[in-house]
């Protein structure tokens, strides 16, 4: 019998985990396409009025990365400075 190394079953045990992580989403996200397909079956406008969410979602996304960005770069300059003084 060889002997396993200390890590080897926690890397197998965290490799099952992904795993099961990935089918969980992979069938959350067919629940949830297959569920608006059938109200966008009853409700036509449904996945226009998703698509306006969406975006308002990516927008606001947008703006925080990129302001948040901006204004991390900015703060550290101005600690810089501060520190050349």
């Amino acid at each position: 019998m060889t002997p396993r190394l200390p890590g080897e079953s926690r890397k197998e045990k965290q490799k099952a985990q992904d795993s099961g992580t990935w089918l969980a989403l992979v069938f959350v996200l067919f629940s949830v396409g297959g569920f608006i397909a059938l109200v966008s079956l009853i409700l036509p406008d449904f996945a226009m009025m998703l698509l306006v969410v969406a975006g308002l979602f990516f927008f606001i996304a947008f703006h925080y990365f990129t302001w948040g960005r901006w204004l991390t770069a900015r703060v550290e300059r101005m600690k810089l400075d501060e520190e050349q003084e």
